[in-house]
């Protein structure tokens, strides 16, 4: 599962467990149930070529959908999603938004002319008419005032499933610090072009330091050629797609996780990471930074240069040489215990259900 799924799997098998009925439906190319049994029921619709029509058995299931039902929808710029708020609204049924990040500053810079002939059209009316909007972090909070204002937002952030996280023997001390990055290889989004550059300045400067980079995407090829045009081939790793406990054995062999996005929702990388603890560095858009300064977890980054990455990844390096990685990263696991349990999420969101079906 991407990240968005696994939030609504999560936030669904949590209330679902809460005693409330709730299921998952997807729009999908494929209505093959290739997933395990779950405990909620999952509900597959198959996506039409022409996106502005949707499949009839969707249109049909809304039609029967019960007047106290509340629809929350995860995912941004998705026509489906504008023309299912359409008829929600015709059956006076409330709907909760979730854009996982794309309302961001740095999102809408990526196609942005394109993003904002679409905002302007479908999902301007999406949200206004939407019973809530739910950001994850901070920026994109304050982000949605700028583009459409009056709107009801909560600022409800992603959880953490802990009994995922394997038991894993603690890793002998290295001589050098291991800098690890686990998620989707997409140089502009992760930042991890800025990585490589900040990574090749802390070693001209004499450090030492392996980088391990878990996770593939479309710009592998690219960040190799970067690495091996940098002379700092030899100390980066490009590990490959990694799954469950092979994943997390490979994260937890590093010293200091790294997340260096210039776009994100809520990443569950460093959620995992910090399960698993390891102290992270973290960019302000991962929307991690007050947590990382408030539990002392990890390095907040003060912006994204090259330079400031470089500097932090010496700090860690001297951290690491002194042993107070460690204590830092088992702080970071106990701020995942306190902060990010799922079923404070899932409770939080079931209230503001209620209040939303109470007000419609």
């Amino acid at each position: 599962m991407n990240g968005v799924n696994k939030v609504a799997f999560h936030l669904a098998k949590n209330q679902h467990e809460m005693g409330y009925d709730v299921s998952v439906w997807g729009i999908s190319n494929s209505l093959e149930h290739n997933y395990p049994a779950r405990s909620f029921k999952t509900r597959l619709f198959r996506q039409r070529f022409n996106k502005l029509m949707l499949d009839d058995d969707l249109r049909q299931s809304i039609a029967w959908l019960p007047k106290d039902t509340v629809v929350h929808m995860h995912g941004a710029f998705i026509t489906e999603f504008y023309l299912i708020s359409r008829l929600l609204r015709s059956r006076f049924i409330p709907y909760i938004y979730t854009p996982h990040g794309s309302l961001t500053a740095a999102a809408l810079e990526q196609s942005k002319y394109r993003k904002k002939i679409y905002f302007k059209f479908f999902e301007q009316e999406l949200i206004r008419h939407a019973a809530a909007v739910q950001l994850l972090g901070e920026q994109e909070y304050a982000h949605l005032d700028q583009l459409i204002q009056n709107v009801p937002k909560l600022l409800i952030p992603n959880g953490m499933d802990l009994s995922e996280i394997p038991s894993i023997p603690e890793k002998p001390p290295e001589s050098v610090p291991v800098f690890g990055f686990c998620g989707r290889l997409d140089a502009y989004h992760k930042g991890l072009d800025l990585l490589l550059q900040g990574f090749q300045l802390f070693l001209r400067r004499g450090n030492k330091g392996r980088l391990e980079l878990i996770g593939d995407g479309p710009d592998r090829a690219k960040l190799e050629r970067q690495a091996a045009s940098l002379g700092i081939a030899e100390h980066v790793t490009f590990r490959g797609a990694l799954y469950g406990a092979e994943k997390y054995r490979a994260m937890a062999a590093a010293d200091l996780f790294l997340h260096p996005s210039r776009m994100e929702g809520f990443p569950m990388a460093v959620l995992e990471a910090a399960a698993l603890n390891l102290p992270c560095l973290v960019s302000e858009p991962t929307s991690m930074c007050n947590y990382i300064k408030k539990f002392d977890a990890g390095i907040p980054l003060p912006s994204l240069q090259p330079l400031i990455i470089s500097s932090a990844l010496e700090y860690a390096a001297q951290l690491h040489q002194n042993k107070m990685l460690k204590p830092m990263g088992e702080r970071a696991g106990m701020m995942v215990k306190e902060t990010f349990n799922w079923k404070n999420v899932s409770a939080q969101l079931i209230h503001h259900y209620n209040t939303v079906q109470e007000n419609n």
